[in-house]
């Protein structure tokens, strides 16, 4: 029986959602003979690219085909970064082996360091007649900076985060780093509530849902002494300790009174017309969103609305963007429409 204070203690590596704690890795068999075949198959000049969103486990997939000699990359090699290469075009020549690693061509970044290292990474490539595989996010997808790459090509199976994915990490994790405290007959129902399951991997979240999403919420649960205890009580996470949570969490990093206005109007009609987040088919337009403002008497232009009301709740991690960032203006789109609701306001409104 897992108790409470077996989960507390190993809540940082049952949650991981980073390389601080070696994590087994689960599952993507399609991804992992996809990308086995494509990087075999890379000529000189050419280019690999992975663009999925942040914190899906792109970079745990390449740690793991290297670690499983299944591309031709020495293990423990350091992987480079689009801003690394801006600043630095040398320490490309530093990395070993044909096929150069390129992480973090993302939203961290800016765009011109993001156009700046791709642009120096096809130099050295035709110089070099290397090969690459690059890392990134849905920036990537982004005209202009994909331009920059000329022989590239696309890995297209990326096995999204989904009910069943969930499960099996979660299983394979309490397997792992729980095996002493598991019953022989040990199921995830007997220390999660299947519906919070259910509310952490809804079907229409899953192209854009990450373990950093929902590992980092079950941590701060967990790790809070006020809806786990330290004691020897049988472990169990339920969904109301999660309700809970979120409506006493001060974090949502909001500045202005309109954009807690648009919160409330967002939620209350979240719970009238999607009760549980059922229904919800595809990511809300900024039109949408600023028609749904309009209505809840929100006192705003809609030229301001975008800038100064959504992109800050995507900022708090109340929105997700599943548009692709582009650059427009002078400006680094970085969260654009369409939106859906993350977790964190899902699990807040009902």
């Amino acid at each position: 029986m897992i108790t409470n204070k077996d989960l507390k203690r190993c809540s940082q590596q049952v949650f991981t959602y980073s390389a601080q704690y070696q994590a087994p890795f689960y599952g993507r068999e399609k991804s992992i003979i996809e990308m086995q075949k494509k990087t075999a198959a890379l000529k000189p000049g050419e280019v690999l690219i992975i663009s999925q969103p942040l914190g899906t486990g792109k970079t745990f997939l390449v740690n793991h085909m290297i670690s499983e000699e299944k591309i031709g990359v020495p293990r423990n090699s350091n992987f480079l970064t689009a801003k690394g290469i801006d600043e630095n075009p040398d320490s490309m020549k530093q990395f070993p082996g044909d096929i150069l690693i390129v992480d973090e061509v993302d939203i961290k970044t800016t765009y011109k360091k993001l156009t700046g290292g791709m642009n120096n990474l096809q130099k050295y490539l035709d110089d070099s007649e290397k090969k690459a595989v690059v890392i990134g996010d849905f920036s990537l997808k982004d005209p202009t900076l994909n331009s920059c790459l000329h022989n590239q090509q696309m890995l297209t199976d990326f096995e999204e985060l989904d009910r069943e994915f969930l499960r099996g990490v979660l299983m394979q994790r309490f397997q792992h780093f729980m095996s002493d405290s598991l019953d022989a007959d040990f199921c995830l129902e007997d220390v999660i509530d299947p519906e919070l399951i259910n509310y952490l991997s809804p079907a229409w979240m899953k192209m854009v849902n990450s373990f950093r999403g929902v590992f980092s919420l079950l941590q701060s649960v967990v790790n809070s002494d006020r809806y786990v205890r330290f004691n020897n009580e049988k472990a169990y996470l339920e969904i109301s300790m999660f309700k809970e949570y979120l409506a006493d969490d001060d974090t949502f990093e909001l500045d202005e009174e309109g954009q807690y206005e648009f919160l409330k109007i967002l939620k209350d009609y979240l719970r009238s017309a999607f009760p549980k987040g059922t229904g919800i088919t595809r990511g809300f337009t900024i039109d949408e969103l600023y028609q749904l403002a309009q209505m809840g008497d929100l006192d705003i232009e809609y030229d301001d609305f975008a800038d100064d009301i959504l992109y800050p709740l995507a900022v708090a991690d109340l929105l997700i963007s599943t548009g692709i960032p582009t650059y427009n203006d002078g400006q680094f789109i970085r969260r654009p429409a369409p939106f859906v609701p993350s977790l964190k306001l899902l699990l807040s409104v009902y």
